[in-house]
Parts: C-alpha cells; structure tokens; sequence
C-alpha cells in the first residue's frame, strides 16, 4: 500500500511539474520567436519526463492503481495511435443511421450525461432483479469504450471503479463525438471485424457511408453479443435484435414509425448469401 501511494504522489508531483512548466508564459518574446520556443519547450518537457521515468521502475511493473493513474493523466497515448490507424474512419464519413441506432440501443442518453448514467445503472438493476439473473447491463457508450480500450473483461468492483473514474475523466477531455467516434472504430461487431470500417466490410462488402437504415441496425445489435448474434451464423437472432433496435430508434425519435415499418420489412443481403 505504502509502495502505491508513493509512486502515485510521485506520478502526480511529476505531470503537475511538467503541465506548470508547459504553461508558463514568455511575455518577453516576440511572436515570431514563439514557434521555436515552443519546439525549445517540448524537448525539455520531453527530456525531463523521459530522466524522471528512468527513475520509477518500468511501467509493467507498476501496481495496477498506479497504472490506471497515469492513464488518467496520459489517455491520447493509447488513443493517439489508434486515431492513426489506416481503418479509422471520421464519423462524418459513417452516416446519421448509424451512430443514431447505435445510441438508440446501447445509450440513448449519451448526449445528456456525463460518462455515467444513473438511469440506466438504476434501470438494469431493476430489470435483473425482476429476472433473477443479468440481462440488461448499465454501461454508457464511454464506459464500454473505456472497458474496450483500457481494461479487462473481469467482472471486479475494482474494475468496475477504475471504468467509471475513466469514463468521467474521458468525458472531460474528448468531445462527445469524439467518443462515440472511437467507440465506433474499437468496437468488436463479430466475424473478426474490430470497428465500423471492417465490419460494414465483411457483413455488407459496404463503406460505412453507404449503409441502409436496416443494415446499419443489424451492425447497431451486433456489440451486445457480437459472437452469438453474427448474422452470417445466425441470421434468426440477429434479426430479432435488429428489429428492437429499429424499435428503439423509434421510441427515441431517430426515425418515424413508417421509416421502422419500411425497415422492417426490407431486405438485407449478406456477403455469405444469406438475406435477412
């Protein structure tokens, strides 16, 4: 415990000391000097952060607690490298349809909350309990991305604190279309497709731009079980969650009731044959 607190107040008396020394003004320069300054302040920040973590032990070795701290500190060296990937995608290039039945489904007060969302924690309690097992879980779209991205699948109050603490820190510094854009370039859709890129892809031989309102709720069911509702094995159970998910679009206001009827009813033509 000793060896936890101490790394953490180091950790925490280094970045604070890094951030004052990024920040601080040099009223007495000229702008056209600035740039070079600026490039003169980023190799010593840099310098600096490399000679104090040669002192701590290397990162793998760090108690978990520590490691999550730093991580709340230090999110876009994680989520920097995935941006650069060459399947990520911008969400202006996916569509309307389906972002809106993504969030119709999974978290359709993503644009009200702020990382963590009461009424759904106390709604899926409440349907479990009524169940007697779990059958609705209360994660927003950010906490499934920080489960996705940063942590482990283990079902722990540990793990679960360390998700939420991460979900708020990611709402205070990455827009709300930012997440929803890098949940939709993380998330696992099934049939090995990591992201929307690679699974309108495989499912649909589509870009993302180009989806249907159908074929973008049959992709919005898929992260709820991606293995067990992958259309191309199991069309049956795919398109029972597509047709809730329709439903939710609906209630939420993302399309009409014509729109659901039309959707309904439309066929949706997989890579493998099979029409759903």
């Amino acid at each position: 415990m000793f060896k936890i607190i101490f790394m953490t107040l180091a950790l925490f008396a280094g970045m604070v000391a890094f951030d004052f020394s990024d920040n601080k003004e040099t009223p007495q320069n000229s702008p056209a000097k600035q740039p070079k300054i600026a490039e003169q302040s980023k190799e010593e920040k840099a310098f600096l952060t490399s000679l104090f973590f040669s002192l701590l032990p290397p990162k793998e070795e760090w108690p978990s607690p520590v490691q999550k701290f730093y991580l709340a500190f230090n999110m876009e060296e994680v989520i920097d490298p995935i941006r650069g990937q060459e399947k990520y995608i911008a969400l202006k290039n996916i569509g309307e349809d389906m972002p809106q039945a993504l969030i119709s489904i999974e978290d359709h007060n993503f644009y009200a909350h702020g990382g963590m969302d009461g009424e759904g924690i106390l709604r899926a309690l409440l349907v479990n309990m009524n169940e007697g097992k779990v059958v609705q879980g209360g994660s927003t779209i950010t906490q499934q991305f920080v489960k996705n991205v940063f942590l482990s699948d283990e079902q722990t109050m540990t793990r679960k604190i360390e998700e939420a603490v991460l979900a708020l820190v990611l709402e205070s510094k990455y827009s709300k279309d930012e997440i929803l854009e890098l949940y939709l370039n993380t998330t696992y859709f099934g049939a090995g497709a990591n992201g929307i890129r690679e699974a309108a892809q495989i499912y649909f031989a589509k870009a993302p731009a180009n989806l249907t309102l159908a074929e973008s709720a049959v992709l919005a069911a898929l992260p709820y079980a991606p293995s067990a509702l992958n259309p191309l094995t199991n069309p049956a159970d795919c398109k029972k969650r597509q047709l809730q998910v329709l439903q939710a679009m609906q209630k939420h206001g993302f399309i009409t009731q014509a729109q659901q009827e039309e959707a309904k009813v439309q066929k949706v033509y997989l890579t493998n044959g099979t029409i759903l």
